[in-house]
């Protein structure tokens, strides 16, 4: 049976703003939601990748580079990418593949995909690249929308949106990538296999959720090579690979390495989540520093000022009050951790604050302290963010546009809104 996962686990049953909310559907359609990616990855004429700006219209970032790399009879490992967005959306982003010519690329033809050739590059794109995106979104069929003037105005008030983790990081219908993500840390590898495969959830489709609920009951990894589905892709390839009679480390190979780092992502992700809880609980503000915060400074790219976490101070009694100044212009952001075994805890009530989160899910820096590609250093990161929104009505429907840094979750911002 799953663990019955729900908002509360994530750090996600709270909301910055008191504010009646305005109800409404998300991603009624694909266009309802469109993600402009901004980087600053650099290209010109030469190199051994072909850089693509790539247009994908209800279509997953994995999905897509699975199917490219098969188009083009290359290996995943060829592709790149600096952020994976929502199947439910139309998403403009920058691919980069390996040793192949623009003629190959511009072969490629993949429904709900517009690929354009646009240089080479000696390096392949990576998440560092990704400054951001921008966000076009309309709510469909709000109860309220006359509700968002009184969201806006607490936002405002607040001094931006808190920056959690949206539920997609755990799994929107299924959120047990930080239960995966923990039983790794612990060096369950079986464990982790079951987690990934056999949890089942109410809104995931009947015919996934009772091929989980057969395979959890008979534990015939074979047979479920039959009756599981075969647009569960991922899974087939976890089960091909315990059937083969391979270790549990070495079977979760076969899933791609960016979903892999995934499960131990959310890990940290719900940690992150659970401590911002605790600061609004306890009555802290996010737009001002204590004494023992930490903050990071602001960088700033193609006019945009982003959180940069490479720059950190602590805020002590003898400048806090300089440090506060720099956090009202956004030249500073306080911030919490993303716990790794690198990750500078903050001092006194704040940082006692971080390591009760720490000790009430009996996680520790020396979890992540590995060398099989499951270790993470750390950082720290912002804890609120201001998305420069501005939105507009058109009937009962409500539009969005904003932008947000690089790891920031659209659905976060938009959820103060809705209230769901």
């Amino acid at each position: 049976m799953p663990e019955q996962v729900d908002d509360t686990d994530l750090g996600l049953d709270w909301y910055a703003t008191g504010a009646p909310g305005t109800g409404g559907r998300l991603k009624k359609r694909n266009d309802d939601f469109r993600v402009d990616e901004h980087t600053g990855f650099p290209y010109g004429d030469e190199g051994k990748h072909a850089v693509l700006r790539v247009t994908l219209r209800g279509y997953e970032t994995h999905e897509f580079a699975r199917d490219l790399s098969s188009a083009l009879g290359a290996s995943r490992k060829r592709v790149s990418w600096a952020g994976t967005k929502d199947k439910k959306a139309v998403t403009t982003q920058v691919f980069t593949v390996a040793d192949v010519s623009r003629d190959e690329v511009e072969d490629v033809s993949l429904e709900g995909a517009t690929l354009e050739y646009i240089g080479r590059s000696h390096q392949s794109i990576a998440l560092g690249d990704l400054v951001g995106n921008g966000f076009e979104v309309r709510l469909r069929d709000t109860d309220a929308p006359g509700n968002a003037d009184g969201v806006a105005d607490e936002l405002d008030a607040f001094g931006g949106v808190p920056n959690l983790f949206g539920s997609q990081r755990f799994g929107s219908r299924r959120p047990i990538t930080h239960l995966v993500g923990e039983r790794i840390l612990a060096d369950d590898f079986a464990g982790a296999i079951d987690a990934y495969l056999v949890e089942s959830f109410d809104d995931e489709p009947e015919r996934t959720r009772e091929a989980r609920e057969r395979l959890a009951d008979d534990r015939d990894y074979a047979e479920a090579l039959d009756y599981f589905p075969g647009y569960l892709g991922y899974e087939r390839a976890l089960l091909n690979a315990v059937v083969e009679g391979r270790e549990p480390r070495d079977a979760l190979e076969a899933l791609p390495h960016n979903l892999r780092r995934m499960f131990v992502n959310a890990v940290q992700s719900r940690v992150f989540n659970l401590v911002l809880r605790e600061r609004y609980r306890d009555g802290a503000r996010f737009d001002r520093a204590y004494t023992g915060d930490v903050v990071c400074f602001a960088e700033t790219h193609d006019n945009v000022r982003v959180p940069d976490t490479l720059s950190t101070q602590r805020v002590t009694e003898s400048n806090v009050d300089a440090v506060n100044r720099h956090v009202e212009r956004r030249r500073a952001f306080v911030t919490a951790p993303l716990v790794g075994t690198e990750t500078g805890f903050a001092d006194g009530e704040q940082g006692e604050r971080e390591r009760r989160v720490l000790d009430a899910l009996g996680v520790s820096r020396d979890d992540f302290d590995r060398e099989d590609g499951y270790g993470s250093e750390g950082t720290r990161r912002a804890v609120l963010v201001d998305p420069e929104l501005s939105y507009g009505r058109d009937g009962d429907d409500l539009t969005f546009d904003f932008f947000l840094p690089r790891g920031s979750y659209a659905t976060v911002v938009l959820r103060e809104f809705t209230k769901s």
